[in-house]
């Protein structure tokens, strides 16, 4: 999922379950964060030495291309932050698949589920992990580390209608090389399947993964549904789950909104957000306004600081559950 999911369709889901404006933006923030949380400086360490400084205890929670390549930590990113286990299978590859409504994923709604408004952590806590429960909706059926059976064949997609074939270097700008790449390696993630899982508006399939097709807006539909609840419960509201009406008008932002483009979906979102087209009872000035920028954690010591402690917390429930698990794949002090 992009920041038109992570950002505004958290920011409306924890408006409607009641949160203010001010705390909706740290939940839709700390969501997003997750994807920008990562060494802008690959090559200085200058970054590291002023939060050690600062007493905080950083750690990256995506990778940009650099640590890509390198590998870098990317079991202790992907994994944790991306994509959940599902912990079935019968060997570990298997069992580090992502699956939407697995027993971990079911685990991280309780912990949620669990977060008191008394905690001053909060909204960074429900932010992160909404974040890495979303993705087990859009990440479904792909695994956060190299492996053969991240591999995919015969990719087909559409927006709406019938499916249209593509070939992958298509979709990738008939970029040969990468092709052959992709297919003599054991793909990282999906990025096999390129930018496909995360789009909303998007109906597609391949021969490895979603045979009879997959559309995107009907599995982010239903994780809104199960985020709302989560919303709702800890901001001690009744739990109705969505309403026809708040379904009719994030299916029509899901599907309606078409660009491969994650900032033209963005600021159309934004747009709708900022005229109130949600319906947001309180609606105010802040709504009006509002937007997404790293600086809001970044800028704010102790803001980075509670973002961190909770990013750092969920990873070593991750890892926790995994070793409960029988599988020891991120490492007790792999901080950057």
């Amino acid at each position: 999922m992009d920041l038109d999911y992570h950002y505004a369709t958290i920011y409306v889901l924890s408006r409607w379950a009641k949160f203010g404006s001010g705390n909706s933006n740290i939940i839709a923030t700390s969501s997003q964060f997750v994807d920008d949380n990562f060494d802008q400086n690959p090559f200085s360490d200058a970054e590291e030495k002023e939060n050690i400084a600062n007493g905080v205890r950083v750690r990256y929670s995506c990778q940009n291309v650099w640590g890509n390549m390198t590998g870098k930590g990317n079991c202790e990113v992907w994994i944790p932050f991306h994509f959940l286990p599902g912990l079935q299978g019968e060997n570990n590859d298997e069992k580090l698949v992502c699956k939407k409504n697995s027993e971990l994923a079911n685990k991280l709604a309780d912990r949620l589920l669990a977060t008191t408004l008394d905690n001053s952590d909060f909204g960074f806590r429900l932010g992160i992990g909404l974040h890495v429960y979303a993705d087990t909706w859009a990440h479904q059926e792909f695994a956060g580390l190299n492996a053969a059976l991240n591999k995919v064949q015969s990719l087909l997609f559409a927006n709406q209608g019938s499916l249209i074939e593509k070939a992958v270097g298509e979709l990738i700008g008939a970029n040969t090389a990468l092709n052959k790449l992709v297919e003599m390696v054991n793909p990282l993630g999906h990025v096999a399947a390129v930018h496909c899982p995360d789009m909303p508006f998007l109906w597609w399939r391949s021969s490895d993964h979603f045979k009879e097709g997959r559309k995107n807006w009907d599995e982010f539909l239903d994780a809104s549904e199960k985020i709302f609840r989560i919303l709702q419960s800890v901001s001690c509201e009744p739990v109705t789950g969505l309403s026809e009406r708040q379904q009719e008008l994030l299916l029509e932002c899901f599907k309606g909104i078409q660009s491969d483009d994650i900032d033209v979906r963005y600021q159309e979102w934004m747009k709708r957000i900022h005229s109130n087209f949600f319906e947001i009872e309180d609606f105010n000035d802040e709504d009006a306004e509002v937007e997404y920028s790293a600086g809001t954690i970044i800028n704010d010591l102790n803001f980075r600081t509670q973002f961190y402690e909770e990013l750092n917390d969920h990873f070593d429930w991750v890892r926790q559950e995994l070793l409960a698990a029988g599988i020891n794949v991120l490492q007790e002090d792999a901080i950057y």
